[in-house]
C-alpha cells in the first residue's frame, strides 16, 4: 500500500528497506523513482551510496548518477558484465531495448532503478533523443507508449515506489524459494550448464554449433569453460565479439577451469605452444588460424555477411547468443543466418540453456519486463528448429476482413507484434514505441475468422512537411528524419517538386506461416489501395533487401523499382531496392522519367544480376517520346549543374556523368580537343567509381576528398565550356 510522506523522510525509509534486502537472499527487484530531476538525483545519492563498494551501471545521461554512465545507444556494450545495482535515466529517453540489455546485467539480489519524470506528466515530457523514431515536422505531445509503461509500473505491487508526491512504496524483499537439491560438479552453476559443457566439450570433427540463451543464464561463462578445457586438450581458440569488454564472462569461465593460467593484458591465454586470444571480428589476424576453435559471442550483434565469412573459413565454430529483446539482428539472425546456417553445413549441433544463473528462477523483473514489453514466450530452441506448416484451404478474399488497428497501445499491438517483427530482419523490441507513438502511422490486419493472419504497417511521408525544404532535398544539401520515399525520389531525378509529394510507404507485411502463399500479402496490398483513397496520395512505396522472390511479389502487385542500393547491408547482405506504384496523375506523369533513371543507374551497377529484373527494364534510355526524352536529358543536366554549385556531391551524380561523357563522345570522338584531358579524367573516374584507390593511386592524389575534388573540378571545366554550342547540342 502507498503511503504519503514526507519527502526528507524518504533517505531514511529507503535506506532501511537497502538494508532490510541486503539480510536475506531475495529476487531482484525494480526501483522506479519519479519527480523532479532535482528529486530523482537526491533518491539516487542514498541508493549508490548504498551500494559504493559494489559494481554500478548506468545508461542514459541527463541525470547526474554515477561518472561512468553511457549513452543509450552503447547500452549494449555491457553485455556479458554484471552489476549490483542498475540506474535507467528516462529523462534522455525511453528505449526498451536499452532497459533490458542494462536489466540483463543486474545480478541476484540486484537493484534495477528506473528515473522518470513524474508518472502524469511523463506521456507529455519532450524526451532529449527521441529522434530515433520521430520524422522530420513531427512531435510526439503524448507518448501512449509511456503512459502505458507508467501505468504498467505503478500497478505493479512487486515494484517499489517513490514519488515526489509523496508516494512510498517499499514492498517488502521476495525472498528466493530453494530450489530442489542438484547435485553439481564443480564449477558449475546450473544443471544446465554442466550438460551442455558435457555435450559440447567433445571437439570431434569438424562442424558449426550454436548455443542460445536469454540473458543471465551463464551463457558466456560456459563458453569460458569450453575455451579452457579445449586448450588444454591442446587446441588453440580465437574469440571474437562486438566490444572487447562483453568477453568478461568468458575470461571468468577460462579461471574456473584453468585457475593457473595467466590472464594477459591483451586477453590471451597461453598454454605451450597453444592459446587462447581475444581479437575484434576485423582483425586481419583472426583469419590466420584456421586450425583453431573459433567462439563467436553475442553473434545476433554481428553482421550475416561476416558470420557466413567466418562460419565457411574456420573448420570449428561456434556460435553464440542472446536472441530475444537485445540484439538488433536476432531476428535476421532467425530468419535469415539460420536458413542459411542449415543450408550450407551437413552438420550444426543446437544447444541451448534456460535456467537463469544471474539472478534466480521466476525473477520477478525479467518475467514484468518481459510482460510488459511484449516479448514471445516461444522457447528460442522452438525458434530455431523449422516448424511443420499446418494443412490449410485455398482462401477466397471474402473470407477475410480488413481493418486498422485503431487503438495506439501495446496491449492492443499484442497480436500482431511477433507477425511485424518477424517482417524485418532488423526489428527490435524498439518497434513498440514506433507504433504507438509515431504521427501518421497505421497498422492494418487481415482477419480470419476473427485471427489475425497478416498484418500490413504503413507511414505517410512528404506533403507540405517538406514544402519549404525541397530544393535542398532534391540536391541533396539537406538530410532528413524520415521521409525515406520523397527524399529519394527527389534526390534520384532532382525534382524539388517531388519532395512535397504525399507518400505511404509500406514500412512491413507479414503473414502468419501457415496462410502465407494464400494471397493474403496481395489481398491486404489490394485492400490498402482503396483504404488509401480519401488520403489522396502521390505514390505507394516500399524498400527492402532484394531478392528475386520479394522483387517478383512487388511486381506482381503494381510496384516497379525506383533505385538500387549500392553497398550491401551489414547485416543483411543484401541490397536494397525502393520500388513505387504512382497513384495520383502527376506521379504517373513521372513514372518513365524515373524508370529512366533506374535503367542508368542499374547499368552501371556491379552486381545488377542480383536485381534480376525482366529485360525490357534493361533497354536503352534514349526514348523515342520526345518529351520523355526532353525529360531525361533536363535531368541529367539538373544533377551535373548541383554537383557544380557543390549542392550535391560528385558520388551520387555517376549515371548522370557517363551520360555526359556518351553525349560528348558522340558529338566529338576522340578528335584532339579542349576539353580532352579533363574529359579523359572523368572517364577514369567513372571507370574506377567502385575502386577509387586505383584512381587516386594514377592520379597521384591524396586520398577519397581530393579523388572528388579532382573530379569535380574537371566536371566543372566540362560543364562550364560552351564553345561550338556544347550545351545546346547536348540538350539536343
Amino acid at each position: 500500500m502507498a503511503v504519503a510522506i514526507n519527502h526528507s523522510a524518504f533517505g531514511e525509509k529507503l535506506t532501511t528497506w537497502l538494508v532490510s534486502r541486503e539480510k536475506q537472499v531475495c529476487h531482484r527487484q525494480l526501483l522506479l523513482i519519479s519527480g523532479s530531476k532535482a528529486f530523482c538525483e537526491q533518491q539516487l545519492a542514498f541508493v549508490t551510496a548504498h551500494f559504493n563498494n559494489r559494481t554500478i551501471h548506468a545508461s542514459g545521461c541527463v541525470l547526474n548518477t554515477v561518472p561512468q554512465a553511457l549513452a543509450l545507444k552503447q547500452t549494449t556494450q555491457l553485455l556479458g558484465s554484471t552489476c549490483s545495482l542498475a540506474i535507467y535515466d528516462a529523462f534522455d529517453a525511453f528505449r526498451p531495448s536499452a532497459l533490458l540489455a542494462l536489466a540483463g546485467t543486474v545480478s541476484g539480489n540486484g537493484l534495477l532503478v528506473i528515473c522518470t519524470p513524474d508518472l502524469k506528466d511523463w506521456p507529455e515530457y519532450k524526451e532529449l533523443t527521441t529522434n530515433h523514431y520521430l520524422s522530420y515536422g513531427h512531435d510526439c505531445t503524448f507518448s501512449a507508449f509511456r503512459n502505458y509503461v507508467a501505468t504498467e509500473f505503478r500497478d505493479n505491487e512487486a515494484t517499489a515506489l517513490l514519488q515526489e508526491n509523496g508516494i512510498c512504496r517499499l514492498p517488502p524483499p521476495l525472498p528466493v524459494t530453494k530450489p530442489d537439491s542438484v547435485k553439481l560438479l564443480t564449477p558449475f552453476a546450473s544443471l544446465d550448464q554442466q550438460t551442455t559443457f558435457a555435450a559440447m566439450s567433445n571437439l570431434s570433427g569438424e562442424g558449426v554449433s550454436l548455443l542460445t540463451a536469454d540473458r543471465g543464464r551463464g551463457k558466456s561463462t560456459l563458453l569460458g569453460m569450453l575455451a579452457a578445457r579445449w586448450l588444454l586438450s591442446g587446441n588453440s581458440v580465437s574469440i571474437c565479439s562486438r566490444f572487447p569488454d562483453s568477453v568478461s564472462a568468458i575470461f571468468e569461465g577460462i579461471k574456473r577451469i584453468a585457475p593457473n593460467l595467466e590472464i594477459k593484458a591483451d586477453r590471451s591465454v597461453v598454454c605451450g605452444e597453444n592459446a587462447i586470444s581475444w581479437l575484434p571480428i576485423d582483425h586481419p589476424q583472426l583469419m590466420d588460424d584456421t586450425s583453431a576453435v573459433l567462439i563467436i559471442d553475442e553473434a545476433a550483434n554481428l553482421p550475416i555477411p561476416e558470420l557466413k565469412l567466418l562460419c565457411e573459413h574456420f573448420s570449428r565454430v561456434i556460435l553464440s547468443t542472446t536472441m530475444r529483446g537485445y540484439e538488433g539482428t536476432g531476428r535476421g539472425f532467425l530468419t535469415r543466418f539460420i536458413p542459411w546456417l542449415t543450408n550450407t553445413f551437413s552438420r550444426v549441433n543446437y544447444y541451448s540453456l534456460v535456467t537463469p544463473i544471474r539472478w534466480s528462477e521466476h525473477d520477478p523483473v525479467e518475467a514484468l519486463l518481459n510482460t510488459v514489453f511484449q516479448l514471445t514466450t516461444e522457447p528460442v530452441e522452438e525458434l530455431i528448429r523449422p516448424k511443420i506448416p499446418r494443412k490449410t484451404h485455398s482462401i477466397s478474399s471474402n473470407e477475410l476482413y480488413f481493418s486498422e488497428v485503431t487503438d495506439k497501445s501495446p496491449e492492443a499491438f499484442a497480436s500482431v507484434l511477433t507477425l511485424l517483427m518477424s517482417a524485418h530482419y532488423q526489428t527490435t523490441v524498439d518497434e513498440l514505441v514506433r507504433l504507438c507513438d509515431t504521427p501518421d502511422n497505421h497498422t492494418l490486419v487481415a482477419r480470419l475468422n476473427g485471427r489475425v493472419v497478416g498484418v500490413l504497417n504503413i507511414q505517410f511521408e512528404g506533403g507540405d512537411l517538406l514544402q519549404s525544404l525541397a530544393q535542398d532535398v532534391a540536391s541533396g544539401k539537406r538530410r532528413l528524419n524520415g521521409h525515406l520515399s520523397a527524399q529519394s525520389i527527389s534526390h534520384f531525378i532532382a525534382s524539388a517538386d517531388i519532395a512535397s509529394y504525399r507518400y505511404c510507404r509500406v514500412n512491413r507485411i507479414a503473414v502468419e506461416p501457415d496462410y502465407q502463399r494464400k494471397g493474403i500479402a496481395t489481398y491486404l496490398l489490394n485492400s490498402l489501395v482503396k483504404w488509401l483513397e480519401p488520403f489522396e496520395v502521390d505514390a505507394i512505396t516500399t524498400s527492402f533487401g532484394a531478392t528475386p522472390e520479394l522483387i517478383g511479389f512487388w511486381r506482381t502487385c503494381h510496384f516497379e523499382p525506383v533505385k538500387a542500393g549500392l553497398k550491401r547491408d551489414a547485416s543483411s547482405a543484401e541490397y536494397s531496392l525502393l520500388m513505387w506504384q504512382p497513384v495520383s496523375g502527376n506521379a504517373t506523369a513521372l513514372a518513365p522519367l524515373v524508370a529512366a533513371r533506374f535503367t542508368q543507374e542499374l547499368m552501371l551497377h556491379h552486381e545488377r544480376h542480383i536485381f534480376n529484373l525482366p529485360e525490357h527494364l534493361h533497354s536503352d534510355t534514349n526514348s523515342s517520346n520526345s518529351a520523355q526524352a526532353t525529360a531525361f536529358t533536363n535531368c541529367n543536366m539538373a544533377i551535373l549543374q548541383q554537383v557544380i554549385s557543390k549542392q550535391r556531391h560528385i558520388q551520387h551524380a555517376r549515371g548522370s556523368l557517363v551520360w555526359l561523357l556518351n553525349r560528348y563522345n558522340t558529338l566529338y570522338g576522340t578528335r584532339d580537343f579542349a576539353l580532352s584531358q579533363a574529359v579523359a579524367v572523368l572517364t577514369n573516374f567513372a571507370l574506377y567509381f567502385d575502386d577509387l584507390p586505383t584512381f587516386i593511386s594514377h592520379y597521384h592524389l591524396t586520398g577519397k576528398k581530393q579523388a572528388y575534388d579532382f573530379a569535380t573540378a574537371k566536371l566543372i571545366e566540362v560543364m562550364e565550356w560552351d564553345d561550338e554550342g556544347f550545351h545546346h547540342r547536348l540538350r539536343h
